[in-house]
């Protein structure tokens, strides 16, 4: 996967598809040039970080919303009028999400957990609550009914990332065992192999063995097995 580069990312498009790759993005951004205080409520920024953090944000919209919102001036401002424009449909897909997510349909941690807060900023973002309880549920009332002992151990996490924390160890040990196995099994493949061929006649040597053989077969062909003597 290609590093982030921070200024380049997709511009907000009229329809909203893209709103939550665009908020997460500009979010993103405004932090790491330290303004993202500039898009929160009752925030004491400068008016020179509120310039920088608006011409960030115009930007990255498409030349329609350019136009459309040109007249705000105030980064909280413009954050909220395009999360109340683009946030009704961002909420309805996100609840579905939500209650599609399964812990046991991942075979990795990490892309569970990137899903996992993909939809939580996405909830958040639309002005939903989730809580630690919310994550920790999430996370525990989707085992695989296979994962009897698993699933008992998570009741005793209190907070979703020591939980989480706590199962990628699970899987990377886990991994480590697997992987640790497979060399056993090509090395011991590898092995049978050159055993296999050291028991072999090798093949410059078979063509010898084979003349001697059919030499000794013809010269016993002309004895008298009876009396043990040479016909003439």
């Amino acid at each position: 996967m290609s590093s982030f580069i921070p200024s380049d990312y997709k511009a907000l498009d009229l329809s909203g598809d893209n709103y939550l790759d665009w908020a997460i993005n500009t979010s993103a951004v405004l932090k790491s040039k330290g303004l993202g205080k500039c898009i929160k409520y009752g925030n004491d920024t400068l008016a020179c970080e509120r310039h920088r953090a608006i011409m960030i944000m115009r930007h990255h919209l498409c030349e329609d919303l350019r136009d459309e919102f040109g007249y705000v001036n105030d980064p909280h401002n413009l954050w909220l009028f395009l999360n109340s424009r683009f946030c009704e449909p961002l909420l309805h897909e996100s609840k579905k999400k939500w209650e599609a997510l399964r812990f046991k349909d991942y075979e990795s941690m990490d892309n569970y957990h990137s899903d996992l807060m993909r939809i939580t900023y996405s909830l958040r973002l639309c002005g939903e609550l989730v809580t630690n309880e919310d994550l920790l549920n999430k996370n525990r009332d989707t085992f695989h009914s296979e994962e009897v002992l698993l699933s008992h151990q998570a009741k005793g996490f209190t907070t979703y990332y020591d939980l989480f924390s706590y199962l990628l160890d699970i899987e990377q040990k886990k991994q480590k065992r697997m992987d640790n196995i497979r060399r056993f099994n090509d090395i011991m493949e590898i092995y049978y192999e050159v055993l296999d061929s050291e028991m072999k006649i090798p093949e410059a040597n078979k063509a010898t063995f084979d003349k001697k053989r059919s030499e000794e077969d013809s010269e016993w062909t002309l004895m008298d097995h009876e009396v043990g003597l040479y016909i003439e």
